[in-house]
């Protein structure tokens, strides 16, 4: 696990050196780099594998191939005794080394053979030529800048800030999809000409020309389906090894654990492979903490158990979280991870997460509402659903309300205004507009009104994208959900939170071959009545107890509700959303973002999480544009 940067077309020893001293985080166990004429790139190791051979960069026999490399190869061993039969030598034991030959062998092919996460930039001396790569399920970051002949990458953006060619500016074109969905949708990020290279993808640069191609998909085959034991019985085993392969370590490892079915299902493999895992889980101290439930599994499964408690004078850590983060997250909840990551440092250096199971699975609750509502439109004609139903919920006493949802905050007023405009509005929607309604922060109404009066063009929806095509709509939802809210939302936030503090996160559910079985599967084995992953629950009565296997998805949130009122916060919000300084950034009206201040009151959890963006994306804009020391 590392950071790598580098650039080419051009020459700056003091650049690259910057690039790597900004991402120390990254790696703080060593450092290399190789320079040539028109090209350099470099790397920060975080050494996991071979920790005395496994230096970077790593070149071929003949040193016409060198890589830098972030991630891990878990298949590594695999490959290397393949490699070696085909006649290639290896200096090291670590797991970079196989890309080299691998390439050598393979080409672009060599993406095919790997299981692992990745990004790495692989120059080739004969060619001038640079090939960078980045994992299928998009686990690990690589962004890039090109002008006039030059590109410049890096596994963080603030490397490539270190450039005076590459400017601190705000995206202005970014703003609007981040106050919908709370992130910015790849390859876009929030500053202006710096991009991602997204999942799946490889890029090749060469005498000043960019290519960029997929070289992997999620595909939605809708059949033939097999019988539901050959499926489960497949899963199982890909999970077991899974599992086996992303506990390669040769330094200490441990696991979230939420006591959700799926961290509980990773650390009871984990059980089988070791003597005593040790497992992290955070909590609030609020009516809604469920890090009792973990503890109890956690002890049933031998483990060595801590816990973490957020507090709100935590908040004070937030701006350090978001110079991590980069790309802003509009979610408090990044604060919890932060704080998780930090006290699971000091005892382990690699921990597994069950992270990734429910995009494939289809585990969030608005997977059910999606379909159910797909569903009930070709049954109930679109006239009573918009004059009838629509109109009940918005009349419906919004505890009703709170009873159906699975979210346990209070949906209140504006809630129940959002599930009637997703009813009533469904059918004329795309399954994307209908997927990104149900859960975005600000809805277009909301954003035209919140812009200030020059910046109010900016609200549309030109960038949500088009369906995919094909598959059964289940594997269409998820398919949507793969391509964005996994990449830019959930793998962001905990590559950027564990590496912030030098630990490496693992993901079993996101090896490719569970991911593509997944998909393979038929949508019962997903979703079946009111049970979601069912065949993840099926798969956790061979080894969960019974109350674990049956416990429901709660969502995972920061319980502002309980919080919002510390000083902490307060300041903040005071800090970042005064009425002048909103005035001068020129985005949002400030009278109406006072209005929406106003409405925290409530106690909604909309308008909680609404005011929060808005905090986030100042502090992010006061610590990237204005450079502002914040702590």
């Amino acid at each position: 696990m590392c950071g790598i940067f580098g650039f080419a077309g051009f020459e700056d020893d003091a650049l690259l050196r910057r690039m790597g001293q900004v991402i120390v985080h990254r790696g703080p166990d060593g450092e290399g780099s190789h320079t040539e004429p028109r090209f350099s790139m470099g790397m920060r190791r975080l050494s996991i594998i071979d920790l005395e051979g496994g230096g970077q960069p790593i070149s071929n026999e003949d040193g016409s191939l060198i890589v830098c490399f972030n991630g891990e190869i878990y298949n590594y061993r695999e490959l290397r005794d393949e490699l070696v039969k085909l006649g290639h030598h290896f200096k090291t034991q670590c797991d970079t080394e196989v890309l080299v030959h691998s390439y050598e062998q393979w080409g672009a092919d060599s993406l095919e053979h790997l299981n692992g996460m990745f990004a790495f930039a692989l120059w080739n001396t004969r060619r001038s030529e640079l090939f960078i790569a980045r994992d299928r399920a998009g686990q690990k970051p690589l962004y890039y800048t090109q002008k006039g002949g030059r590109l410049l990458f890096a596994s963080e953006a603030k490397s490539l800030l270190e450039s005076e060619d590459v400017p601190r500016a705000l995206n202005r074109q970014a703003v609007d999809p981040y106050l919908t969905l709370r992130y910015v949708p790849q390859p876009e990020t929030l500053f202006e000409g710096i991009r991602v290279l997204p999942a799946g993808h490889f890029m090749r640069w060469r005498e000043g020309e960019l290519t960029i191609r997929r070289y992997w998909d999620v595909e939605t085959p809708g059949g033939p389906y097999r019988s539901e034991a050959e499926d489960q019985q497949e899963l199982e085993e890909l999970f077991e090894d899974a599992v086996r392969l992303t506990m390669r370590s040769d330094v200490p490892f441990g696991a979230y654990l939420s006591a959700g079915i799926d961290s509980s299902l990773v650390v009871a493999a984990m059980a089988r492979h070791t003597d005593r895992v040790k497992t992290f889980s955070i909590g609030f101290d609020s009516p809604i903490d469920e890090t009792a439930d973990a503890r109890n599994l956690a002890s049933r499964l031998g483990c060595d158990h801590h816990e973490i408690h957020a507090k709100p004078e935590d908040f004070e850590r937030l701006p350090k979280a978001i110079w991590h983060l980069e790309r802003p997250i509009g979610d408090v909840l990044i604060l919890a991870y932060y704080l998780l990551a930090e006290v699971t440092r000091r005892e382990v250096k690699v921990v597994l997460s069950g992270e990734g199971a429910d995009e494939s699975f289809a585990g969030y609750s608005f997977h059910k509402i999606i379909r159910w509502t797909e569903w009930a439109h070709k049954v109930v004609p679109g006239f009573l659903t918009r004059h009838v139903v629509a109109p009940a919920v918005a009349n419906a006493p919004v505890d009703l309300l709170d009873k159906l949802f699975v979210y346990p905050a209070h949906l209140g007023k504006q809630g129940r205004k959002k599930t009637a405009d997703y009813l009533r509005h469904f059918k004329r929607r795309s399954l994307n507009g209908n997927y990104i309604a149900l859960k975005a922060l600000f809805d277009l109404e909301e954003r035209r009104g919140l812009y200030a009066d020059g910046f109010r063009n900016a609200a549309t929806e030109d960038w949500v994208r088009s369906d995919p095509e094909g598959g059964p709509f289940l594997d269409r939802l998820l398919k949507l959900q793969f391509d964005d809210w996994l990449q830019d939302n959930l793998l962001l936030r905990q590559d950027k939170n564990t590496m912030a503090h030098s630990l490496e996160l693992r993901c079993p559910f996101l090896d490719h071959r569970i991911i593509e079985l997944a998909f393979r599967m038929p949508a019962r084995m997903k979703l079946r009545g009111l049970t979601d992953k069912f065949a993840e629950r099926q798969l956790g009565k061979k080894f969960l107890p019974g109350e674990n296997v049956q416990r429901s998805k709660n969502p995972f949130y920061f319980p502002l509700e309980y919080f919002h009122k510390s000083h902490a916060i307060q300041d903040l919000i005071r800090m970042c959303l005064d009425e002048e300084r909103v005035r001068q950034r020129g985005l949002f009206d400030p009278k109406v973002v006072t209005q929406l201040k106003n409405k925290m009151e409530t106690g909604e959890f909309i308008y909680l999480k609404q005011v929060m963006s808005l905090v986030i994306l100042e502090l992010w804009q006061m610590i990237f544009l204005d450079r502002e020391k914040l702590w």
